[in-house]
């Protein structure tokens, strides 16, 4: 066939006059005469290539090997037509790398190319230069001072035949130039969610950068002096409001400053409620949308619960009540007790456990019971009787007074009672009464609260007294129905004993201030037939607000808004108002 310009592997089978079945027991052999009859074979090769090669086409000389030269050696002698193929082979390859240099372009612009050494082109296997595609020959670039900070190429070795090659780019259709924005706004990047600042004065410049910094701005002189001359004005201006206020609160005539006094006037509903103030981009509902609450951070992932807090109700325990039974069926159940416990002792007594009872003798039985000594001396036998029945009732009196209790007991079992009404609720009532003049009236609104153990207060003012109440249920019950019903308030008041209304002139207004200091200065009316009481309110209280139940004298509103404190104070308009609709 024709002969392959690469060269053969050198083996021992290949020497002349060396049968490969004696290659392992030839070893050593003769290194020097092997070697001297290589180099003499090489020799002849190199003389008969030179002397058969043409003169006028001789190929370049091929590239010195950076392999070292083993000593000794003579060049191989190639044949005429060996050598003409190897030299038509290499024209051919140098063709390929130049079509490659003028074809091939970096695919990446910012990656350098890497420097070919061309000592490198011949470290194949057996002194044989690696096929083109895979060797990188393409001319250095000069490294410009913006390549410094472009990434490296990599230091491993690349398949070059794997590199897809670069198509030329189309060329675009030349478009009309568009104008140039002028604003940040302008340019079709703008994001409105992400604008800064004043976004139209923003320049191209800053794009990108940050906010733009803002130019000196210099306050005008006396700025900040007429600013803190304002401030302190209208700091004068309330410290005199509240002078005015207070000197009319204590000379009593605060509901005189007023068109109306003391007249419940609701403010005007708010525009905005302050649970929706985080929703709402400005201050009323009509700046409400809903892309607004999409980049709201009122809204979240979280879920807020609230501290429950326990009603008043939930702490009052109702004890389930008994079967409710007629008065004849207890009269029933009470007659089969007392017969089944008069039966038991009448067992006791015939087993011997208890002595017989003495017979209950009676005048009405005596004659019966007693027949032969009643007949022997019937005036003994009477005085006897009426010894026995005396003891007897000796005996019973003596019974009631161990099972009665005493003041402290009785007085207990009241304070349990009412505690044990106050358990299940604090319930309260505000009555409004036109006149509180009549002594009679006076004791029973004070007394009939101590006794129910009620709290409150009763305030005299010249236009009208008013009566706060608290405790249980049962007990305001009762103290409503005393109120409303038991008490006739038209009734004049009786003239006490050595008093005569008709001789005394000073009579008329002795029982106003009755020597009680909270009732000094108030005038009684002339008749009481107007005089009223209405329930202004009723309802439950959360705890109590008083200790005891007190008289005060309040002349001026100021002072019975301040006994009755910030929480109750509105029932003293709601009791003035009251009487006020009703005239």
């Amino acid at each position: 066939g024709t002969p392959s310009f690469l060269p053969t592997p050198i083996t021992l089978n290949t020497f002349p006059n060396k049968p490969a079945a004696s290659s392992a027991a030839a070893l050593p052999f003769d290194l020097a005469a092997k070697r001297a009859e290589i180099q003499a074979k090489l020799a002849a090769m190199s003389k008969g290539a030179s002397a058969v090669a043409p003169p006028a086409a001789a190929p370049p000389p091929p590239p010195a090997s950076k392999l070292p030269a083993v000593p000794g050696l003579p060049r191989p002698n190639l044949d005429p037509d060996l050598a003409k193929k190897v030299a038509e082979a290499k024209r051919l390859v140098e063709s390929m790398q130049q079509k490659k240099l003028a074809m091939a372009k970096p695919a990446n612009p910012y990656l350098s190319e890497p420097v070919v050494d061309s000592s490198s082109a011949g470290r194949g296997g057996l002194s044989m230069t690696a096929h083109p595609l895979l060797m990188d020959t393409s001319a250095p670039t000069a490294q410009s001072k913006k390549d410094r900070y472009k990434p490296m190429a990599p230091k491993f070795s690349t398949a070059k035949a794997n590199a897809r090659m670069p198509t030329a780019p189309a060329k675009p259709i030349a478009a009309p130039a568009a104008p140039e924005p002028e604003t940040l706004v302008d340019t079709p990047y703008f994001d409105n969610r992400l604008s800064y600042g004043g976004a139209k004065l923003s320049s191209k410049s800053h794009m990108g950068r940050g906010h733009a910094r803002d130019t000196l701005k210099f306050n005008q002189k006396g700025k900040f002096v007429r600013q803190g001359e304002a401030i302190r004005a209208e700091a004068k201006m309330e410290e005199l409001k509240k002078r005015i206020m207070e000197s009319a609160r204590k000379a009593g005539l605060e509901s005189e400053m007023e068109d109306q006094a003391r007249i419940i006037k609701r403010a005007p509903p708010p525009e905005v409620e302050w649970w929706d103030t985080p929703f709402l981009p400005g201050k009323d509902y009509e700046s409400f949308t809903s892309e607004h609450l999409e980049t709201s951070d009122a809204i979240t992932i979280y879920v807020q619960h609230p501290i429950q807090i326990p009603a008043p109700g939930d702490k009052i325990k109702v004890q389930p009540r008994d079967l409710h039974l007629t008065k004849k069926e207890l009269k029933k159940m009470r007659r089969q007790r007392r017969l089944a416990e008069q039966q038991d002792k009448q067992d006791r007594v015939k087993m011997g456990l208890l002595p017989p009872p003495p017979p209950k003798v009676k005048l009405s039985n005596m004659m019966r019971v007693l027949t032969q000594d009643a007949i022997a001396d019937p005036t003994k036998v009477e005085a006897q009787v009426r010894r026995e029945m005396t003891a007897r009732a000796r005996g019973h009196d003596q019974a009631n007074a161990a099972r009665k209790l005493t003041d402290e007991q009785r007085r207990a079992k009241v304070d349990n009672e009412h505690a044990k009404d106050e358990s299940k609720g604090i319930f309260a009532a505000c009555f409004r009464v036109r006149y509180l003049s009549n002594r009679q009236h006076k004791f029973k609104v004070k007394k009939n609260a101590e006794q129910l153990r009620l709290t409150g207060v009763l305030i005299f003012n010249p236009k009208f007294c008013f009566v706060l109440v608290e405790g249980g249920a049962k007990s305001i019950k009762l103290y409503k129905r005393l109120m409303l019903h038991r008490i006739d308030w038209t009734e004049e008041a009786l003239p006490r004993e050595g008093e005569d209304r008709e001789d005394d002139p000073e009579a008329s207004t002795s029982g106003v201030g009755d020597g009680n200091p909270a009732m000094e200065g108030l005038e009684e009316p002339e008749s009481l037939a107007d005089n009223s009481c209405e329930l202004v309110w009723e309802g439950a209280h959360r705890e109590k607000m008083f200790n005891y139940f007190k008289l005060h004298n309040c002349p001026a509103e100021s002072n019975a808004k301040e006994v009755l404190g910030a929480k109750l104070e509105g029932l003293w308009d709601t009791a003035k108002t009251y009487g006020q609709d009703e005239d």
